[in-house]
């Protein structure tokens, strides 16, 4: 990257539409993420079985719970933009004798 000078004045501030819940579709899934990810830590196979059950209730209307499962819910948390800053991460191994 380049270095910016300490002077500088921070990037101008873009905001978004107050409907604006990318990657969520709506506030109902930015919600139900928070709430399962983060409050509750639940379970995948929970996770699974919840939006199994929640589908069941809406499939008489024409409609899906917010996530199709746990890989869906993971898949949109990891997308979900922190600023401009896009979500990366790597691994390390050490093998070293102790």
């Amino acid at each position: 990257g380049d270095f910016i000078h300490p002077d500088a004045p921070p990037p101008p501030y873009t905001s978004r539409a107050p409907n604006d819940w990318t990657p969520y579709h709506n506030q109902l899934e930015f919600e139900t993420a928070e709430f399962l990810y983060t409050k509750v830590q639940m379970s995948g196979g929970d996770i699974d079985k919840l939006m199994h059950l929640w589908g069941g209730t809406l499939a008489k209307h024409d409609d899906t719970p917010p996530f199709a499962d746990r890989r869906d819910l993971y898949l949109t948390i990891d997308n979900t933009p922190v600023g401009d800053v896009p979500w990366k991460s790597f691994s390390m191994k050490y093998n070293a004798n102790m």
